[in-house]
């Protein structure tokens, strides 16, 4: 369950994919009582049938998607047919018990369904709305098709991203979806706060593009006041240098290094042995290193090469200079800081998934309030009994006849993703696949793991 902080709130979740799921998971984590709402015909396809345990889909291979166990931790789940008008009147019949309605969809559709914030209102006046989306809803763009590309592009944050002598760059994954998702769930509970106080509901519409553009703030206020796009520096830094990512000992193996001042400079060349071009006149000051950046970039390398990345970092961190090793996904389940602080935690998926370690989705630790870890993500329609029968009071054969018309329950029609090409993988050299790795996971984090 998390932690007890939000206890008694309940959440209906319309949200599916990233934003939506990582606000919501946010809320879970914080012990709010989140009901994820989706159809057999939409069930959310995206996350339920991607990346697999031991790359095998089963026979439900919409209960087996990794990236949706990972987002749905600590959440109901149920199957409601939101097309139908019955479904939309079961619908209104949770929010007369529930606090918060969140949803991603595009602007059109709740009020197309009569959902609408208005709507809701006339149902539970102080009921709480968010909307996510990538351009919000209202203004002349807001009925275009939006994903994390886009949002990211149209924020600038696109542009500003990537080598000089390159085209721009995407963040690589879903940056945007998680500015909004976390912008989501904060403003929500700012409203839940301000309900607390004064009786009164509220409706907030987040956009995604807007939510990027507010965390490249400094970059916004240098083309105000400046008249000026920062240009792409890929690695490095307008003011300090050494700045990057360089190459170590051992296949595909990096480390970060940031050397800010004259001090930092200093501690620098303590560190690597002041060797005799740490003193040359190109070199003397931070103006200098910039404008020899590029030759100071091939003499770090030449020495990191000769070190393992743990220990470059380990070197750096105890002269003062701040460095960290390059990890891979591989690297974070089994590094012992993390482990240390249960950043991982080991939760039964049942279902043929079984225990595996996930992130929290909330990076923080609160000295006052008990923690317990959440429950598995909801197999599709597993809360069906819980939310209809035991919340709405349906007798049996009222949840039959709904669910024989359509209304409640099913199977999603989701044809299984295509399993991982190890393969391609190790040829490519685009990732790594290692069979030896559920082994080492066991060691870390137990047997059933």
């Amino acid at each position: 369950m998390g932690y007890t902080l939000l206890k008694g709130i309940r959440v209906l979740d319309l949200t599916m994919v990233f934003s939506g799921p990582i606000a919501s998971r946010i809320l879970a984590d914080l012990g709010a009582e989140v009901i994820k709402i989706e159809s057999a015909s939409h069930a959310d396809a995206f996350t339920r049938t991607n990346v697999y345990p031991e790359n095998d889909p089963g026979e439900e291979p919409w209960n087996r998607g990794s990236i949706f166990h990972s987002l749905n931790a600590g959440k109901l789940g149920i199957s409601l047919n939101m097309g139908k008008e019955e479904g939309r009147e079961i619908f209104r019949r949770l929010v007369r018990i529930s606090d918060v309605v969140i949803e991603n969809f595009s602007p059109r559709v709740m009020d197309k369904w009569g959902l609408g914030y208005h709507d809701l209102r006339e149902i539970r006046e102080d009921i709480v709305m968010v909307s996510l989306s990538g351009l919000g809803h209202f203004g002349p763009l807001r009925d275009f098709l939006m994903f994390v590309p886009g949002m990211e592009g149209m924020s600038g944050l696109t542009n500003m991203t990537g080598y000089p002598d390159r085209p721009p760059m995407l963040s690589g994954h879903a940056y945007g979806d998680w500015l909004l998702g976390a912008t989501g769930a904060a403003v929500l509970m700012a409203a839940l706060y301000h309900r607390k106080k004064t009786g009164k509901g509220q409706y907030i519409d987040v956009a995604g593009r807007e939510a990027a553009i507010s965390h490249i703030g400094e970059i916004v206020m240098d083309a105000s006041l400046n008249s000026r796009d920062p240009a792409r520096t890929g690695n490095r830094h307008i003011s300090a240098a050494p700045h990057g990512c360089y190459r170590c000992k051992g296949d595909d193996c990096w480390v970060t290094i940031a050397v800010e001042d004259d001090l930092q400079w200093r501690r620098f060349r303590d560190a690597v042995g002041d060797p005799p071009w740490t003193s040359e006149d190109r070199f003397a000051d931070g103006p200098a290193r910039q404008r020899n950046r590029e030759a100071l970039d091939v003499l770090v390398e030449a020495w990191t090469l000769e070190h393992d990345r743990y220990a470059v970092m380990d070197i750096m961190q105890k002269a003062g200079v701040p460095a960290g090793a390059v990890l891979t996904m591989k690297d974070m389940h089994l590094d012992p800081h993390l482990i240390e602080r249960g950043f991982f935690e080991v939760i039964d998926h049942g279902g043929g998934v079984g225990d595996r370690p996930i992130p929290r989705q909330l990076p923080a630790k609160f000295s006052n309030a008990e923690r317990s870890a959440p429950r598995a993500a909801p197999r599709f329609g597993e809360d069906n009994l819980y939310v209809f029968r035991d919340l709405l009071g349906m007798s049996g054969e009222e949840m039959k006849d709904l669910a024989d018309r359509g209304v409640l329950g099913g199977t999603p029609g989701l044809p299984p993703g295509r399993p991982t090409r190890t393969e391609l993988i190790e040829k490519q050299r685009s990732g790594w696949f290692d069979k030896d790795y559920r082994a080492r996971l066991k060691q870390k984090y137990g047997e059933t793991a």
